[in-house]
């Protein structure tokens, strides 16, 4: 039996892949426990819809299981179409983010066969074991939504896999590194990424982690330091010299992230390097310290914000004094931050919707430079608080009118359309300092990877212009009316000589 893995999130935001989707590696290296006699290929986003085409029509496979996220779900709603009205004995079966929030939209839009909701392993499994897949005998798999005689049916969750150190480490022998960019900021080549906790305690208003909307076991899961160190060690064999340990926030609970960072050191391994994603709290002189023997030279830290009723808004828990000593905590052993930083944040306060105000965002780029000129913030990057399903920001926006169903997320939302006393000269003024400030960043820090070229020359317009221009009439028409697909359907078409297709 041949399946196809396809990651199509696609460069929607002008950039190239940095490494594979490790959730899909996690599909495969899970299946191949479970079902004999499988051949597996991975899709990187870097493909085009013509490449699809001809890998179904080479593999022939009995499944076509594609990930992706809301930013990219018009795409691929108009790849899968083409698909299906080419191959329509090809079972599609969708996952990601987007399948978590949007479900209906995607099996009646896209005309996909079946979405998993909710961690896949078990789930997809599932459904290759039962390869008839009909309606009748989806009923009793856990965690997928279908449609029935036309109307939309759901099962139940399915649980959460409360021992991730349980799942078999993902299968990197599909992929070829050759096709992607690596990390933004690297010290070791090559480099790659790997999963080392599922969830988040936390509930950030802008945040759409999908974990959240279960509700169906614990909402975060960390791996054993002994298990993170042992595939860290496979990596280093395959001649990996950098990992992005992906998390969250890896200090979560300080004890579990010390032993991590003493599983690493313990490899004794002086050239390969490593970078991750923190909070602010907790942090502690030891904590630190076990980060820089362990080798980690660069973490990313959500700071969002300089402004304190900003913070507390947005449920971030933090505060601007925690963050300036995370920073200085940092700094003192030498390892570099990277600071993500927000351009008016939204939430909502007494039924009533607030957001930042320009002189908080003016006060936040302030701190940039000051913490930046200190030499304990090196590298930061601006997003447009932009709602995204599955985040209480998306709920609040449809709530309050910033949105209709039919909108999807990209990053020229005009948000400058709904806030009070801000003009769209003057948010494109702001945009444009704040970028210019993540130019300079990194340009002065070094280290930046220039593979994703086509990344950095969008973000560089931004410094000059604002935000890209948006169609505003592309957020708020549906996904069936384009279709930039249909000269390919009509060359196919012509190719197989068909007279219609389904």
């Amino acid at each position: 039996m041949n399946i196809i893995l396809a990651d199509n999130h696609g460069q929607v935001l002008g950039k190239d892949q940095a490494s594979p989707n490790v959730s899909l590696l996690y599909l495969a290296s899970y299946l191949r426990s479970q079902v004999p006699d499988i051949e597996l290929t991975y899709i990187a986003q870097k493909h085009s819809p013509e490449y699809h085409l001809n890998m179904i029509r080479t593999l022939q496979p009995t499944f076509y299981a594609v990930s992706f996220t809301s930013f990219s779900a018009r795409t691929t709603y108009e790849l899968l179409r083409t698909i299906k009205g080419l191959f329509p004995w090809l079972k599609i079966i969708c996952g990601g983010p987007h399948a978590m929030s949007h479900s209906e939209q995607i099996l009646r839009e896209s005309r996909a066969d079946v979405c998993v909701i909710g961690e896949g392993e078990v789930t997809f499994a599932e459904l290759v074991k039962n390869e008839s897949n009909s309606p009748e005998s989806l009923d009793s798999i856990q965690g997928i939504a279908f449609l029935k005689n036309g109307q939309y049916h759901r099962t139940e969750n399915r649980p959460l896999i409360t021992d991730v150190n349980t799942i078999p480490f993902p299968a990197r022998d599909l992929v070829d590194d050759s096709e992607f960019a690596g990390v933004s900021y690297s010290k070791g080549k090559p480099n790659t990424e790997m999963i080392i906790t599922r969830g988040c305690p936390l509930r950030c208003v802008f945040c759409a982690n999908p974990v959240f909307r279960l509700k169906n076991g614990p909402t975060f899961r960390s791996r054993s330091p002994q298990n993170i160190a042992a595939e860290v060690e496979e990596l280093y064999a395959m001649g990996y010299r950098e990992v992005f340990l992906h998390s969250d926030e890896l200090n979560v609970d300080l004890n579990w992230s010390i032993d991590v960072c003493k599983a690493l050191a313990e490899l004794k391994h002086p050239d390969l390097y490593f970078q991750t994603n923190l909070r602010v709290i907790p942090m502690s002189e030891e904590f630190v310290y076990w980060l820089k023997q362990a080798n980690f030279w660069f973490v990313r830290i959500g700071m969002e914000s300089a402004s304190d009723r900003v913070l507390a808004g947005i449920k971030k828990k933090m505060s601007l004094a925690k963050t300036e000593r995370a920073c200085d905590l940092l700094a003192k052993q030498g390892i570099k931050v990277f600071g993500y930083f927000m351009l008016f944040n939204w939430w909502q306060e007494d039924g009533q919707l607030q957001h930042e105000t320009s002189d908080e965002v003016n006060d936040t780029i302030r701190l940039g430079y000051r913490l930046w000129r200190q030499r304990k913030l090196h590298y930061c990057s601006w997003t447009v608080t932009t709602p995204v399903p599955g985040s209480e920001f998306y709920d609040l926006a449809l709530k309050h009118g910033l949105i209709d169903d039919n909108f999807f997320p990209d990053d020229t939302w005009p948000t400058y359309k709904y806030l009070t006393g801000v003009s769209k000269k003057e948010f494109n003024s702001l945009y444009a300092k704040a970028r210019r400030q993540q130019g300079i960043m990194a340009l002065t820090s070094g280290h930046l990877e220039w593979r994703n070229w086509r990344g950095i020359a969008r973000r560089a317009l931004t410094m000059f212009h604002g935000m890209p221009e948006n169609d505003t009439d592309r957020n708020q028409t549906s996904t069936t009316q384009v279709n930039p697909l249909t000269n390919l359907i009509k060359i196919e078409k012509n190719r197989l000589g068909l007279s219609r297709l389904q």
